[in-house]
């Protein structure tokens, strides 16, 4: 979170990209460069609080993933999994999420939730 090359270099990708995800902690680094502040993320249970402490921004507690705009951001390492089937499934439609599911033999709980709402 503290290194300027790293956040600067998120900082450029994340303005050029369609789409900005972060797994685990990772949300404190998207928040340290900037294309997290004033979004809804998540990040694991063990860094809530401090995620919450940096302000500027909304911890949800409570989701697996969180959809803010194109900003996608996960709990966990597994959470981030569910994450990225769902990003599959919005850019490349939900039957190939599934067999992308099916071949990573990938059987979650709770159940894969692409289907949902974002």
């Amino acid at each position: 979170m503290h290194n300027e090359v790293v956040k600067g270099w998120i900082a450029k990708t994340a303005a050029q990209a369609t789409w900005i995800s972060s797994v685990c902690t990772g949300a404190l680094l998207v928040h340290a460069a900037g294309p997290g502040r004033g979004r809804r993320l998540a990040t694991h249970w063990a860094f809530e609080d401090t995620l919450e402490a940096r302000g500027e921004v909304t911890v949800v507690r409570d989701a697996r993933y969180v959809v803010d705009g194109n900003l996608v951001s996960s709990q966990g390492v597994s959470a981030g999994i569910d994450s990225a089937l769902w990003l599959i499934g919005r850019l490349h439609g939900r039957e190939h999420a599934r067999a992308v599911r099916r071949r990573l033999q990938y059987d979650p709980a709770p159940p894969y939730l692409a289907d949902e709402p974002g």
